[in-house]
């Protein structure tokens, strides 16, 4: 992706900054689309952010980065306050290496922080050595870690006199989503193996890795009393437990 735009790599770079520094009970989508509420048309997010584990969006926060040489102005937080009231945003990050004038900053008020981040963060970002996307029509994507559950395990000896005790195994998963085409995505940490999990396909039975734990994959696509759309990744680890491990708009 080092051929991408620099507009494409300062977005990349924010969105793997923000993972960094949030909890994990946040999703964290890098190039998101969102239908806007008032303009009922498709709108473009640099970096969304989420709830994890339900579709319950009142804290909905948006990301706009900008990477270029002027300040950030009044008339850019005008447009960008707008586009927070479309999606549904409670708050907003307006992000660049130039800073902002007087003005923008008294407009932002609460509901928009102006942030600077130094294009020389860009300098060791190369999203070139993420995963490819998994998806065959999917030319270009990578895949966007932003999420990593761990599911324990209680093993028991064969032979209880070697071991009177089970012991307890944790296995680590990293999830995410490819940056283009938002295809949902799991590696598994013990053996290694990338999925890659599909949300629209109805005949879709699951996804396991290798090691054949108790625990399978699948996703879908839900949608809320208000017609809001969503696809979400499940953990299936048995009849009765489901676990939403990462969420996207659709």
């Amino acid at each position: 992706m080092k051929s991408a735009a620099g507009w494409e790599l300062y977005e990349r770079m924010i969105a793997r900054l923000i993972v960094e520094q949030s909890t994990t009970a946040l999703s964290v989508t890098p190039n998101a689309r969102i239908m806007g509420k008032i303009s009922r048309r498709s709108r473009q997010i640099d970096v969304l952010i989420n709830s994890r584990h339900n579709s319950e969006d009142s804290r909905r926060i948006i990301v706009d980065a900008k990477k270029r040489k002027r300040k950030i102005d009044v008339n850019d937080v005008e447009a960008f306050r707008g586009l927070m009231e479309d999606v549904g945003a409670t708050h907003g990050y307006l992000v660049s290496p130039a800073g902002h004038t007087k003005a923008a900053e008294k407009r932002a008020q609460l509901a928009v922080s102006i942030c600077i981040v130094p294009l020389d963060h860009l300098e060791n970002f190369d999203p070139a050595t993420w995963p490819k996307c998994g998806r065959s029509k999917c030319k270009h994507g990578r895949v966007f870690w932003d999420g990593y559950p761990a599911f324990t395990l209680r093993l028991h000896a064969v032979h209880k006199l070697d071991r009177p005790e089970p012991l307890q195994a944790e296995f680590v998963h990293y999830v995410g989503k490819c940056d283009r085409c938002g295809r949902f995505h799991v590696k598994c940490v013990t053996c290694g193996e990338t999925l890659s999990v599909p949300e629209d396909e109805e005949t879709d039975e699951g996804h396991q890795c290798r090691c054949r734990l108790p625990w399978f994959w699948l996703a879908s696509i839900e949608e809320d009393a208000d017609g809001c759309k969503s696809a979400e990744l499940y953990a299936i680890l048995g009849v009765d437990e489901v676990l939403t491990v990462d969420r996207r708009v659709c």
